[in-house]
C-alpha cells in the first residue's frame, strides 16, 4: 500500500468531507504546469502540488506549508481561482472533497522534492489533455484556458 492509499484510506474510514488547497503554477516563459507524481506507484496519476487544509490555517498558509515540506520552491503569490466539488469511490467507500486552487508564482523553476515519494514535474499545457492528471476537469479547463474564469466546477459523480 502507498502513502496516498492509506490517506485515502483514512479519510474514506471518517466520512468527512476533504478539504484540500492545490496550486496551479504556470511558467509563463515556457507554457508548463507544475505538478507532481507519487515515485511509489507506477500507476499513479499526476497531481497538483497541495494538501489537506488543518484546523488553524488560512487556505492561503496550508498552500505555503506545502509547497515547503514538498519542494525546494516558496510560493511568492496566491491568487484564489474557484472550488471544485470531487466524489469518487475508493475501495467501496466514498470519498467527498471540495479542493480550492489558487494561481501561485514561486521563487524557482528548478523545483526539486522534499519527500523522497514524490517528484515534481513541468508538463506543457499544450499536450495537457493526454496526461492523466486529476481532476480531469481543473486539467480540461487549464489546457482551454478557462481556469482564469471559472468559479465552481463539479466532477461527475457515478455510483
Amino acid at each position: 500500500m502507498t502513502r496516498q492509499d492509506d490517506l485515502l484510506q483514512a479519510v474514506a474510514g471518517r466520512n468527512f468531507v476533504r478539504v484540500r488547497v492545490a496550486a496551479i503554477v504556470v511558467n509563463v516563459n515556457d507554457g508548463h504546469l507544475l505538478v507532481q507524481k507519487p515515485t511509489d506507484d507506477p500507476d499513479a496519476c499526476y497531481a497538483f502540488i497541495g494538501g489537506m487544509y488543518e484546523v488553524g490555517d488560512t487556505l492561503v498558509e496550508r498552500l505555503r506549508l506545502e509547497f515547503e515540506e514538498e519542494t525546494t520552491a516558496k510560493v511568492l503569490s496566491a491568487r484564489y481561482l474557484f472550488v471544485v466539488e470531487n466524489r469518487w469511490r475508493f475501495r467501496g467507500q466514498l470519498i467527498h472533497g471540495l479542493e480550492h486552487y489558487f494561481e501561485a508564482t514561486i521563487d524557482h523553476v528548478e523545483v526539486r522534492s522534499r519527500e523522497v515519494h514524490l517528484a515534481q514535474h513541468w508538463l506543457p499545457i499544450d499536450t495537457l489533455t493526454d496526461v492523466d492528471l486529476r481532476p480531469h476537469i481543473v486539467r480540461d479547463a487549464i489546457a482551454s484556458g478557462e481556469y482564469r474564469s471559472v468559479t465552481n466546477l463539479v466532477v461527475p459523480f457515478s455510483d
